[in-house]
């Protein structure tokens, strides 16, 4: 298998290592539709390296208290400058 920066490849708990991010946290962010994890065919939660990116991004904002709806816009903000100008 080709895996490239947006294969998803690691389970949750893995990604919570990797991010720092409780897994009981990153439930909670996929519920409030601030990730999207893939999922396999049983609907285990399956992370690439760009979602581990964005889980790190958020994990730096919520130590700074940041809140759900601060987090989606920051996300929202560097998803658009990043497709605007090609980054």
């Amino acid at each position: 298998m080709n895996k490239d920066f947006n294969t998803p490849v690691y389970n949750i708990s893995v990604a919570s290592r990797l991010s720092g991010i409780p897994e009981h946290t990153i439930r909670w962010l996929e519920r409030n539709q601030l990730i999207s994890p893939g999922r396999t065919g049983g609907n285990q939660r399956l992370f690439s390296d760009a979602d581990i990116g964005v889980l790190r991004r958020i994990k730096a904002l919520l130590d700074e208290k940041v809140n759900a709806a601060g987090i989606r816009v920051v996300l929202r903000i560097t998803r658009t400058r990043r497709i605007s100008f090609g980054g």
